[in-house]
């Protein structure tokens, strides 16, 4: 017959076993979802590095738009009154608004560029926040199971030598 010490400290054990596993599993569970949260985050940046590139290219070809229009009022304004445009300071004048407002498209675009990356940078540091977090998970669990599995070993050794000092193994 079994001493009642001993069937406690194995039910303790087990109780101990199992206890450690469902921490590991619950450590698990709350990495894994933040690796969903990392993953939904990433995706969300690579849409705003997108839409960053999409307004920039509107945004540039509004600027050369608006260039456009100015050369075009700076045309009609100097012929209406009788300049000729083909040479001198009337042609610079021209040619410097239309330099000027090709300068100013490219910064559109260069600022663009700059925004989209920075959105991609953030995706990119989110998904790899999101494979730690998956890593985290398969620690926890490994994590639990390995203490569970110590906390019987060392129960059934100690309940061991309990039973062998009761007498039970001889």
């Amino acid at each position: 017959m079994c001493d009642l010490g001993i069937a406690l400290g194995l039910a303790s054990t087990a109780i101990g076993a199992a206890g450690s596993m469902a921490q590991a599993q619950a450590q698990a569970d709350a990495a894994n979802y933040n690796a969903q949260v990392a993953e939904m985050n990433a995706r969300l940046a690579e849409k705003r590095s997108k839409d960053a590139f999409d307004r920039g290219q509107k945004e540039e070809q509004a600027k050369r738009e608006e260039v456009s229009q100015l050369i075009g009022r700076q045309r009609a304004a100097m012929a209406a009154n009788g300049v000729d445009i083909a040479y001198g300071s009337p042609l610079d004048t021209l040619v410097d608004a239309k330099t000027m407002g090709e300068l100013d498209a490219l910064t559109v675009r260069t600022n663009t560029a700059r925004e989209a990356y920075n959105h991609d940078v953030d995706a990119v540091n989110k998904r790899s926040k999101a494979q730690l977090h998956r890593m985290e998970a398969k620690a926890a669990t490994t994590g639990g199971y390995l203490s569970a599995m110590g906390s019987l070993i060392g129960g059934f050794g100690t309940a061991y030598g309990d039973a062998k000092k009761a007498g039970y193994f001889k």
